[in-house]
């Protein structure tokens, strides 16, 4: 063994680790490094593949998840988005199906949450209820100057329409607002490490970040969200509302709220019309923590250049429609 792996149990330990090869962002090693999850998926991580800490390094760094979310599927933005991110250099060299669950919508999105409208983690439930989601390892092509996880983070837009630039993914996948964004993207590696355990538990975390990264997985991820679209599209379209924040926001805007919905018509009534926010103040995190990454490789002020030119994808912003849908 080169180091005892339970070094990461010691939360002054993974805090030191994560700020000198996983983070740029002081706030994610204190916050962090008090958590379990990431302590434990560091654990198996390390055990597993006999690894010291410069080795976790380099093994995590080239590395993003990307989680295709329902409404990916549902909408038929795979293809898509593999191919702009294909453009930019990023592999999809490991996938799996899984499902997003309450719990874990308030445990990955915790230090964003803290801001949010009860309407918009209703949102978030009914979004992910629909289906199983889609997570991606995603490697990035040698010679890329920056981590693979702040590349794709970097690229993808804002979740607000009204903010993004129009070569960005978002942009280019027609989200029409912040709650139907199609992708979850980990920002850093050592976002990799905490949502990737968070989904798959710490030992399949393990698995998939030792996967051969040889290979391309870009048809087998295609077809897993065509399998379940056929397989749970219908039924994960139709949704009764129970009583409280989603029925009287619907209710308010004179829509139907009782009896089966169209899951989609309701998140793309709701998307667009209610509150995010509730009350003053920011996220916890309100910062991916990207652009030392950049800075270190000399590339800060040209990043958007950079990326859109590797994209390759002219300016074509979202349209959404009245109805919720998109052009």
């Amino acid at each position: 063994m080169t180091q005892d792996p339970r070094r990461f149990f010691d939360w002054k330990y993974t805090q030191d680790f994560c700020g000198q090869e996983l983070t740029t962002y002081a706030d994610k090693t204190r916050l962090y490094s008090a958590e379990a999850n990431i302590r434990e998926s560091l654990y198996a991580l390390a055990a597993a593949g006999d690894l010291d800490d410069a080795s976790l390094g380099i093994r995590l760094r080239p590395v993003g998840i990307g989680v295709f979310r329902p409404d990916a599927i549902a909408h038929g933005k795979i293809a898509d988005a593999l191919a702009y991110f294909a453009r930019l250099g990023a592999r999809p060299t490991f996938c799996t199906t899984t499902r997003i669950t309450g719990p874990m919508v308030r445990e990955i999105w915790r230090y964003q949450l803290n801001v949010a409208s009860g309407e918009r983690i209703s949102l978030l439930d009914l979004l992910f209820e629909a289906t199983p989601s889609i997570l991606v390892v995603f490697t990035a092509d040698a010679g890329v100057p920056v981590p693979c996880a702040a590349l794709m983070a970097d690229s993808k837009g804002e979740a607000d329409p009204a903010v993004r630039e129009g070569w960005e993914l978002r942009s280019h996948l027609s989200s029409p607002h912040r709650i139907e964004v199609y992708m979850h993207i980990a920002d850093e590696p050592v976002d990799v490490v905490r949502d990737g355990g968070i989904i798959l538990g710490p030992e399949g975390f393990a698995a998939a970040m030792l996967a051969d990264r040889s290979t391309d997985v870009t048809d087998e991820v295609v077809q897993l969200g065509q399998r379940i679209q056929r397989e749970h599209g219908a039924g994960g379209r139709v949704c009764e509302l129970p009583g409280g924040l989603l029925r009287d926001a619907l209710v308010q805007i004179g829509e139907k709220a009782d009896g089966p919905l169209d899951r989609w018509g309701v998140l793309g009534k709701l998307g667009a019309s209610c509150e995010m926010y509730a009350g003053p103040g920011e996220n916890i995190i309100c910062d991916p923590g990207t652009d030392p990454w950049w800075d270190r490789a000399g590339l800060l002020a040209q990043r958007s250049a950079y990326l859109s030119g590797r994209a390759g994808w002219p300016v074509r912003p979202a349209v959404p429609q009245a109805d919720g849908g998109v052009q």
